[in-house]
């Protein structure tokens, strides 16, 4: 009864939140920049409520296969102009959904080396968090205040350093949090993290960081757990 409530408020929130894109786009004249990067974060911190309110994997494949579905009709038919109307060719909208569901079931298999059925948050929110939060805010603070243009790979200096930086702070927080290192190495882990994922960022074209990043951190943190 509880996850059915829990689908129907996160599903409705999510329906507001692109509700609220259009509305600023469509009314308010509000770049699609800006409304595209709005939704990206608004989804991703919805999506850190999945593992703490559902433990059925079929639940989060349907809810993410609703959103999969959305998009790809709403690209295909022109609609949701606030994510879609964008002049580059990217598949970042498309691949998001697939990627929560991936993260989502990479948490849900995982478990602490001393113990597999202890499931650390780390492995969930740690990839969300750096792929919501990281990715736009470091492509703004690059608009604005680029330092360093790459023009090749439509990068600069300025949002590689703020990813670099965003990263980190995240991966100590969540490591620390988590407690799934110990204190005296979630400082090299989180810039081990932090410096995978930001040449992970650097080097994806097309929007594909959205799948890149978070198996990035999933990986990092593997190796990490297991092998150090």
């Amino acid at each position: 009864m509880f996850q059915v409530f829990h689908f129907i408020w996160i599903t409705l929130a999510g329906i507001g939140l692109i509700s609220l894109a259009q509305w600023m786009h469509n009314i308010l004249n509000v770049h699609v920049e800006i409304t595209r990067k709005m939704v990206h974060i608004g989804s991703g911190i919805l999506a850190l409520f999945l593992p703490v309110f559902f433990h059925n994997q079929w639940i989060v494949l349907l809810m993410c296969g609703l959103a999969q579905l959305i998009l790809v009709i709403s690209l295909n038919k022109g609609y949701l102009n606030s994510i879609n109307g964008i002049k580059r060719k990217t598949y970042g909208s498309i691949v998001f959904p697939m990627v929560v569901y991936f993260v989502y079931l990479a948490w849900y298999y995982s478990g602490s080396r001393h113990n597999q059925e202890v499931q650390s948050y780390a492995y969930f929110q740690l990839p969300i968090l750096i792929l919501a939060l990281c990715h736009p805010l470091s492509n703004l603070v690059g608009l604005t205040y680029p330092i360093i243009k790459f023009n090749q790979l439509n990068k600069s200096l300025g949002s590689v350093l703020t990813f670099w930086v965003l990263a980190f702070l995240l991966s100590c927080i969540i490591l620390l949090s988590s407690q799934l290192f110990n204190t005296k190495d979630v400082t090299w882990v989180a810039i081990f993290i932090a410096t995978l994922t930001s040449i992970t960022e650097f080097y994806s074209k097309k929007g594909l960081s959205n799948l890149f990043i978070p198996i990035t951190v999933l990986l990092a943190l593997y190796v990490v757990e297991y092998f150090f």
